[in-house]
């Protein structure tokens, strides 16, 4: 180990806690991107990044998307060409019930930090600020690096493309390596590498009878029940997706396979009527080589084909994004060993992963090489659940792993070498308010 590297690993130690601290203020604010009354408190956590970014480097940008703004911040290094980008997200899902204590009131009990967004994804993403901010103290990094903070990564990350696209002073130059944690660990103490993230279709299903609820005494098999409609149609969507399991799927885990959930269900409010209508939202994960946008008409023909006369069977897609498979050349998987070694005294496991982040096949796609998935969050996080937290004795050990990485990595690029192999499918398609867009081709 060198004596720059023994230098920044001291330099981190040091900023534990004060990294935790200024977590704590981050954790506070409720920035949950997927509700219009807390546009506010996003816009607050994105000033609040960029205030602590703005410590270390004065290159930085609040710049607007769609919806949410993209923090930009750019890091120059010392001496080593290319540059490491660092993705994370500041935006949370909405807390929900069952929380033991204020979601938004970081409480720690033992060695465990609770509040919403503390793994998913403020305190894994702070691991690595700490990391550049140890640097910082000691020089600054090998190389430059640039920081990508999403506001709106829990509702698909639209406009994040054309950010990355339109910001070349910022994001431009030689880009060698892309981390990205926003994943778990297999096991406590135990780094993750995930290969491969699932595609995903967000839809919801809506039944109408184009009627008042009626006494269900009087009208009982004489009317169309929405709910029983709707019922017939979920059964059948779920068969669809069973057959594209059945179709060939290659994973080797369940979890990287075709699923569907029924996330939310709702018909009749009044007892002894049949209510007008009905209405769900599903879930679609699909295989890394499954392309969305081709099995939307497919479930979509499921889920209305055993439809009644009588009644409008409405089909609308609010999420798609393309899954892909990643793999790395030996010396970038070489660099994510050593750094796992020496701060958690193991290599990181390699994992599919049952989720879908957008973000990662849009980086995938602007830069042109697989984005490294780095799980540092706990495995029982309780991510989009309540009682989210960190381990902190792991997130300690994760601030490491963030500081070796930024030496490690290589840092110079060898195309000749075929250096990254990336599926990403055939088209990359972002959420909208009406229906699937697309977003441009893949080469």
């Amino acid at each position: 180990m060198s004596n720059e590297l023994a230098a920044a690993r001291a330099a981190g130690r040091r900023q534990v806690s004060p990294a935790l601290k200024g977590l704590g203020q981050w954790l506070r604010i409720p920035s949950i991107s997927g509700d219009p009354a807390h546009r506010s408190d996003v816009m607050a956590a994105a000033e609040w990044i960029a205030a602590r970014l703005a410590r270390i480097t004065d290159n930085v940008r609040i710049v607007g998307s769609a919806t949410n703004p993209v923090v930009l911040a750019r890091v120059r290094g010392r001496h080593v060409a290319g540059t490491t980008v660092i993705y994370g997200h500041l935006d949370v899902k909405p807390p929900g019930p069952g929380w033991s204590s204020p979601p938004f009131e970081p409480v720690r009990r033992g060695l465990r930090l609770f509040a919403r967004g503390a793994s998913d994804d403020k305190g894994q993403l702070m691991a690595h600020v700490a990391a550049v901010e140890a640097w910082g103290s000691v020089g600054g990094p090998p190389g430059d690096v640039v920081l990508v903070v999403d506001a709106a990564e829990e509702v698909g990350s639209p406009g994040l493309a054309a950010t990355l696209t339109g910001s070349a002073g910022l994001t431009g130059g030689e880009i060698s390596a892309i981390v990205v944690s926003d994943t778990k660990m297999v096991s406590a103490g135990q780094p993750s590498l995930t290969v491969s993230q699932r595609g995903m279709l967000g839809l919801d299903v809506r039944v109408s009878t184009r009627r008042p609820a009626v006494h269900a005494g009087r009208y009982g098999g004489v009317v169309a029940d929405p709910t029983l409609v709707l019922a017939s149609g979920l059964l059948s969507a779920a068969r669809a997706v069973t057959r594209v399991r059945a179709g060939g799927d290659r994973a080797h885990s369940a979890r990287a396979g075709a699923a569907l959930s029924v996330t939310s269900c709702s018909s009749g409010t009044v007892p002894g009527s049949i209510p007008p209508a009905a209405k769900a939202t599903l879930d679609v994960r699909l295989p890394a080589g499954v392309d969305p946008a081709a099995f939307l008409p497919v479930i979509t023909a499921a889920l209305r084909g055993t439809s009644d006369p009588r009644v409008d069977v409405e089909v609308a897609c609010a999420a798609i994004s393309m899954g892909l498979s990643m793999r790395h050349p030996a010396d970038t998987r070489a660099a994510i060993d050593r750094a796992c070694r020496l701060a958690f005294g193991k290599r990181a496991v390699e994992v599919p992963s049952g989720g879908s982040i957008p973000a990662v096949a849009m980086l995938a796609h602007a830069v042109g090489r697989a984005p490294i998935l780095l799980g540092l969050g706990p495995p029982d996080d309780g991510a989009h659940g309540p009682d989210e937290h960190i381990d902190l004795a792991d997130w300690a050990k994760s601030l490491d792993a963030a500081v070796c990485l930024l030496q490690l990595l290589p840092t110079r690029l060898d195309v000749s070498r075929g250096r990254h192999s990336i599926d990403l499918g055939t088209r990359l398609i972002h959420r909208g308010p009406s229906g699937p867009r697309l977003q441009g081709a893949v080469p």
